[in-house]
């Protein structure tokens, strides 16, 4: 086995070793993350540190942790390596549930990151999950699978908030 291969083994074994440390402590409590999943972080991550008050869940305007009662659905499909559709829209100002489906064919987590717009949401093969959307500013965002390799792939999308 080449130096190269046998390293690329040890990451692999080392990621697979931190999603089951994670998922144990998912388990056993944390912080709330925006899709209902609980992640071992402190104060300070996510919200309430560098990134300021109404990101990642936490204020009046950027993410909330749950579906907004009565609000318009934009529901986005992952796939093994794409988005569909690739270019999302949302309305600026307004209140959206932005719902991220992963069917169970894609066999793996995938998620839906848009770093600018604090938005962070996570399914399992063969879940939705949905996030409450308020107040987003207009712009174009760049938005992709966070999942290591997967963006490499072309797990990339374009969110368009007018």
């Amino acid at each position: 086995m080449t130096d190269t291969r046998r390293v690329a083994g040890w990451v692999a074994l080392g990621s697979g070793m931190l999603l089951l440390i994670g998922i144990a402590a998912s388990s056993l409590g944390g912080a709330t993350g925006l899709a209902g999943a609980t992640w071992p972080m402190g104060p300070g991550m996510m919200g309430r540190g560098p990134m300021g008050p109404g990101m990642m869940g936490f204020g009046v305007s950027g993410p909330a942790a749950t579906a907004i009662p009565g609000a318009n659905e934009v529901r986005v499909q992952a796939a093994n390596f794409s988005f569909s559709p690739s270019e999302i829209r949302l309305h600026a100002g307004a209140e959206v549930n932005l719902t991220l489906s992963n069917p169970a064919s894609t066999g793996v987590v995938h998620d839906l990151t848009v770093p600018a717009l604090g938005i962070h949401v996570v399914a399992n093969a063969g879940e939705s999950r949905t996030v409450g959307l308020r107040g987003l500013p207009a712009g174009r965002y760049d938005a992709y699978c966070s999942i290591p390799g997967h963006a490499d792939l072309g797990m990339r999308a374009t969110v368009i908030v007018e």
